[in-house]
């Protein structure tokens, strides 16, 4: 044979054919980051391509069977039907054996040019998804040879189930309250790309479980109806001859139906109805209805948690001039697990435009994203009417815009950070040249970009679009996916250089930059080959700490750090792991190892000094705290931790205080979030507050444990104290905590309808000469929502 020959034969038999486009995709596959190692998204690819050559595999094993009978026919009618269902069955079998060899092969092979953390990991994903995905493609390839002699209607009728299961998983997906998808063909979707735990779940193994029982039923009630020829025939079909078969129909049957019946009670997906199991409580507003948990902090702050969800519609209704026809369904889940075991998103908040939904994780008030999901349904007003996304088709193909679509969030709903606004944060993402080439985003490589920056570019560009050229040409270029000339008359290119011009142009302290460098400098998880294992290992970690089981939980952050040397929020965790365990000096040896890293930023160069002054302070070496503590406020840093830093501070100047302080903090507990430490804390701060010119201190902290469990009108009182405290007392001796004391009675007379009163705190805060863009931006939205709260929560 020339090869010429072989060649023509190696592409016009099917079943070399399929292994060479097989071996062919899976090598490609490999060149890619992330999916190209043996993990979920490998798998998850592989999967629907491995389902549909296996409906081929099965068609071709009854026309090749059929074939190799035409020389003896009454060989195959002396067979019995489970007989010939046999032969059938491993024809098959086989060759979808060499697929999955050449797949599992390319992926091996791809180990010397793709870093794999998770081998095995990776082979149960294989097993789950394309391994399994290929044996019911293969039922499915039996069935539809048997009912046809045509090769094209045989595998027309073997792609009925999956058409159908694909059409089924889309409807479910586009109308229920769930963000993952499971498919019998097509495989497992797990949800957001920003959720990076991705464990096998026992959700899966049950459908699995189900999509074999099935399975399993097909088969047997193939065996009975398989005749000569291997055609299906129903007359002459006795059941008394094969009790077996007919009891391994039923004992499929049966659980496989009650499975898939009940799919919303399984897990397999959720329903509205389904989800009340979850969250039975409902609050009915003028424009929500809100699902939450029984006994959560939702429940306990339902009626401020309504007056939210309405501020943010009257709220985003003034600036967008459209709104949503239907009541928005918001669903709030007390806790991120909880939340991922329902709907398939756990640390990521989202909200379908077209579905109407919002799924929030419980927050303290005010709720900081409660805004930017609701602006997602908004969007849906002036979005293409089946997703209500900034999507167009054209003969160019489906354009979808994912900057368009987050930054119309995060431009009508924008959040400080560190206190920055959203301009100020994207001026310093360009400054440390880090920001993303907008035209990069502007489509699906949104993805590919880290979240943090692709989400502030695309907000600040956005906003400043708003600003300055009106809603309306903003809300036409949303419409209609991104056509700049028509909504502007220019390009993106010239828009952004005048964006760029703006950002360039805003005055930037440079202890802000070094506060935001950290949080730009995440990677996204394209650039994080082992990012599903690090979250399966702190995942792993905490449960091994819930269960007091230390030396496993300091083994299992060990190997974190081992597989991702280059994040130090690793180590930093493996330090306070085994400072929680009363291993000191160990902990003491991982963070003077961080802190020689060349390349730590302000924010992680400050964990690192705080967590060493704390191991100070616990063992009362106040001089050694006070110079750790000091050396980390010279870092540039957000409020928040400046704050903090500063109590720790003055505890370690003052023996007196410093037990107390350290009482208060209680940095190295093994279990803070239990219910005995907040009265333990609370405790902490009235000792504090009963030390002599220490009233002020103790009524910051004991306002703010107040507010941890909404006790606002509690908290006015101390937190009055600290502001105006008496004559012999000593002050908030710094301006960070006086704001901070402001922002806490701010809440605190909101929370007690005291608006008037909370009015007089906003303005104070808004005529702080040391108040920073974010301060602004924050107290801008107070002052709207006291006013809307007037009239709606009197």
């Amino acid at each position: 044979m020339s090869i010429l020959a072989a060649v023509r034969r190696h592409f016009t038999t099917p079943v070399l054919r399929r292994r060479w486009f097989v071996l062919l995709f899976t090598l490609g596959l490999t060149t890619q980051p992330l999916f190209g190692a043996l993990g979920y998204e490998g798998a998850l690819v592989l999967t629907p391509v491995i389902s549909l050559f296996a409906l081929a595999v099965g068609v071709d094993a009854v026309r090749d069977t059929r074939q190799a009978h035409l020389a003896d026919p009454h060989a195959m009618s002396l067979q019995t039907p489970g007989e010939r269902l046999r032969l059938l069955f491993l024809r098959g079998l086989g060759d979808l054996c060499s697929l999955l060899t050449l797949a599992l092969g390319a992926f091996i092979l791809a180990n010397f040019w793709q870093v794999n953390c998770d081998l095995p990991g990776g082979l149960l994903w294989f097993l789950v998804l394309p391994t399994a995905s290929g044996l019911l493609g293969l039922v499915a390839g039996l069935w539809g040879g048997v009912l046809a002699d045509r090769r094209g209607v045989q595998l027309l009728l073997a792609g009925v189930p999956l058409v159908f299961s694909l059409v089924l998983g889309l409807w479910r997906i586009y109308v229920d309250p769930v963000v993952y998808a499971i498919d019998p063909f097509w495989g497992y979707f797990a949800g957001p790309l920003y959720d990076e735990a991705i464990p096998i779940t026992a959700r899966l193994w049950w459908f699995r479980a189900y999509n074999f029982l099935v399975a399993g039923a097909a088969l047997a009630l193939l065996s009975l109806t398989l005749g000569p020829g291997l055609k299906v025939r129903l007359r002459g079909v006795s059941l008394r001859r094969a009790p077996f078969t007919v009891a391994a129909l039923f004992a499929c049957l049966l659980p496989g139906t009650l499975l898939g019946v009940f799919a919303a009670e399984n897990g397999f997906h959720a329903t509205e109805a389904s989800l009340a199991t979850a969250l039975p409580r409902t609050r009915v507003t003028d424009h929500f209805v809100i699902h939450y948990a029984a006994n959560s902090a939702a429940a306990r702050d339902i009626d401020l948690l309504a007056a939210e969800h309405e501020f943010a519609w009257h709220r985003l209704a003034a600036q967008i001039g459209r709104e949503p026809r239907a009541p928005v369904h918001s669903f709030v889940f007390p806790t991120p697990e909880l939340k991922r075991a329902w709907i398939g998103a756990g640390n990521t908040e989202v909200a379908p435009p077209w579905r109407g939904h919002i799924y929030l994780n419980e927050q303290a008030f005010p709720h900081r994203v409660l805004h930017h999901e609701l602006a997602h349904v908004f969007s849906y007003t002036v979005g293409e009417p089946l997703f209500g996304t900034s999507s167009a088709v054209s003969w160019r193909g489906l354009r979808v815009n994912l900057a368009l679509i987050e930054g119309f969030a995060t431009a009508f709903a924008p959040r400080s950070e560190s206190g920055l606004d959203l301009h100020d944060q994207a001026a310093i993402l360009d400054r440390l040249e880090l920001r993303p080439v907008l035209g990069d985003i502007m489509g699906l490589g949104f993805w590919g970009k880290s979240s943090r920056r692709a989400y502030t570019a695309a907000g600040s560009f956005c906003r400043w679009l708003i600003d300055t050229r009106g809603v309306e040409p903003f809300l036409r270029l949303y419409g209609t996916a991104g056509d700049f000339e028509l909504a502007y008359g220019t390009s993106l290119e010239a828009l952004e250089v005048e964006w760029l011009a703006f950002l360039r142009a805003r005055p930037l302290r440079a202890r802000d930059i070094e506060a935001l460098r950290q949080r730009f400098k995440q990677r996204p998880i394209f650039q994080r080959p082992c990012a599903h294992r690090a979250a399966d290992l702190l995942a792993e970690a905490n449960l091994a700490h819930h269960r007091g089981a230390e030396v496993q939980r300091i083994d299992l952050l060990r190997d974190l750090c081992s597989i991702e040397p280059e994040q130090p929020e690793h180590r930093l965790l493996l330090a306070q792991a085994e400072a929680q365990a009363g291993m000191q000096e160990a902990a003491a040896a991982t963070l003077a190892e961080l802190s020689r890293v060349n390349d730590l930023t302000d924010t992680i160069a400050a964990l690192v000094d705080e967590r060493l002054g704390d191991l100070a302070l616990a063992r009362f070496d106040l001089p050694v705290a006070l110079t750790y503590y000091d050396r980390a406020l010279t870092r540039g840093l957000g409020d928040n931790q400046v704050r903090q830093l500063q109590i720790k501070r003055m505890g370690a100047a003052d023996p007196a205080l410093a037990p107390r302080v350290l009482a208060y903090f209680d940095p190295f507990e093994p279990n803070p979030e239990h219910p005995s430490e907040a009265v333990l804390r609370l405790y902490a701060a009235e000792q504090i507050a009963a030390l002599p010119r220490y009233a002020p201190l103790g009524g910051y902290l004991l306002g703010r444990q107040l507010l941890n469990v909404q006790q606002g009108a509690a908290a006015i009182e101390p937190l009055q104290r600290a502001l105006h405290p008496e004559d012999d007392e000593h002050p908030l001796a710094t301006s960070e905590l006086r704001r901070g004391a402001m922002l806490m009675l701010l809440e605190a007379q909101t929370r007690a309808r005291n608006y008037d009163a909370a009015a007089r705190v906003l303005a104070e805060l808004q005529e702080d000469p040391d108040a920073d863009s974010g301060l602004r931006l924050d107290a801008a939205l107070w002052t709207e929502r006291l006013e809307f709260l007037r009239t709606y929560l009197p």
